[in-house]
């Protein structure tokens, strides 16, 4: 939400023709903001306009010309949802997300709206032609939500948080490049959404899995979007199960989904009468992608499960230099190792050396009398809850997370010598003068480097 916030904020500034409209979204309350920019055009047009920014452009940007012309639903409806004829929500408790049903443009939002989610929806899947939207009956409806409260149930807060992450989900029975898709979650080509065949509907465990599944996706994606956890995304790794190497953020994303399901189907093992009785026995063998025909997993007859892929996966990123992660990656890494360890004590691999405690890195001194100032070109987004200050460099279009203690530092720097920043730090945060003047160090070193203090 900060980032939408500021990202918008940004684009008013850079957005030479529709300014007002862009800053009239940027105050907009959460509960208005969302269905705005969960909804799979207007994301799309930001995200592709934020990269444009992010990479120099100057041109013309797209989010402010479609805000210009989609007037505020009174019902809080983003501007697809507003063409889903019936219009449905299947976990209304849970957040804004609707389903794809007939889409009727007329006389409700412009012409053109209804082309642009089709081309967006036929981007979205590889390796064949896109196959028409399939129109929900109420039973699938019916079917969706509960899986959706399965899930929920099962999982009580992975669940909610990760249906938080879906704006629309609609059904589809198009091919994908490794045949017949079963499931997708849209990231850059259809933004927020899920497609799923309707035969992932024949039983509430199948259905609950795909939502997890896609909206562990889906969630990955919009903390992609907020920072930074590798720093080379696109180092190429071999995959014994597929033909083709992926990118070394695709291993991140699944790896993280891997390990998602591992806790889904070990909370499955552990389900109640209750559930059982309400939705059945969980299925007795777990069901995963099969491997590429003649790759070395078809041949040795490995890697056919989750617990093989996590292992893979997990063990080919701790082999990595540390400096390929950023400080956000090995702590996520961190974090998923643990809750891998949790459902498999035995699965065989460790964190890295230094991992398990941040260790701050030598910063080179700083000259006692050296003035420091925020920098004019810097906007920011308190989130005090969170003890968090977002910043954006408006000449870079980066955006970085400062936590409370480089919050405290870059308030400071109002164009005090660093000597009195370090002094007034140590009187705030009560450490002792050597820990004060490595911290206010430190932080100088990486907020001067990202240009929002000078």
């Amino acid at each position: 939400m900060a980032r939408f916030v500021l990202g918008l904020r940004l684009l008013a500034q850079r957005d030479a023709r529709h300014p007002e409209a862009l800053q009239r979204l940027s105050l907009l309350s959460r509960e208005q903001l969302l269905p705005l920019l969960g909804d799979p055009v207007l994301r799309n047009a930001f995200e592709d306009d934020m990269v444009k920014l992010e990479n120099g452009y100057s041109g013309a940007l797209g989010l402010g010309e479609l805000a210009a012309r989609l007037p505020l639903d009174p019902e809080g409806l983003g501007p697809c949802e507003r063409m889903a004829t019936p219009h449905v929500r299947p976990w209304p408790e849970h957040g804004p997300a609707w389903l794809w049903t007939e889409m009727n443009p007329a006389g409700r939002v412009p012409e053109d709206l209804s082309a642009r989610l089709r081309r967006l929806y036929d981007g979205s899947i590889e390796g064949g032609p896109s196959a028409d939207p399939v129109i929900p009956t109420p039973e699938m409806c019916r079917r969706l939500t509960r899986g959706a409260d399965l899930l929920t149930r099962l999982l009580p807060q992975v669940g909610p948080s990760v249906l938080r992450h879906v704006s629309v989900v609609g059904f589809t029975r198009g091919e994908s490049a490794d045949g017949p898709l079963q499931s997708l979650s849209g990231g850059d080509p259809l933004p927020s959404a899920i497609l799923m065949a309707p035969e992932r509907l024949a039983d509430p465990w199948t259905a609950a899995e795909t939502l997890l599944h896609e909206g562990v996706h889906l969630k990955l994606f919009d903390a992609l979007r907020s920072g930074a956890l590798l720093r080379d995304a696109d180092l190429s790794v071999p995959i014994p199960w597929r033909h083709t190497s992926w990118r070394v953020v695709r291993v991140l994303v699944a790896l993280h989904f891997y390990v998602h399901m591992l806790v889904f189907q070990e909370a499955a093992r552990q389900a109640d009468d209750t559930i059982r009785a309400e939705f059945g026995d969980p299925p007795a063998a777990e069901v995963v992608d099969e491997v590429s025909p003649g790759t070395e997993a078809d041949r040795s007859g490995t890697y056919g499960t989750s617990l093989e892929r996590a292992r893979y996966l997990a063990g080919y990123i701790l082999g990595l230099p540390g400096d390929r992660l950023t400080p956000d990656g090995h702590r996520f890494m961190r974090w998923l190792l643990e809750v891998l360890e949790l459902v498999h004590e035995d699965s065989g691999i460790s964190p890295p050396a230094g991992v398990a405690g941040e260790v701050p890195a030598q910063s080179p001194a700083v000259a006692q009398d050296a003035v420091v100032r925020r920098s004019a070109r810097a906007m920011a987004r308190p989130l005090p809850e969170r003890g968090e200050l977002l910043v954006v460099n408006t000449d870079t279009a980066a955006m970085h997370w400062l936590n409370a203690r480089s919050w405290l530092i870059y308030s400071l720097c109002d164009g005090s010598d660093v000597r009195s920043v370090t002094a007034e730090y140590g009187n705030r945060s009560g450490v002792d003068a050597d820990a004060a003047r490595a911290h206010v160090e430190a932080c100088l070193a990486q907020l001067t480097a990202v240009g929002i203090l000078q």
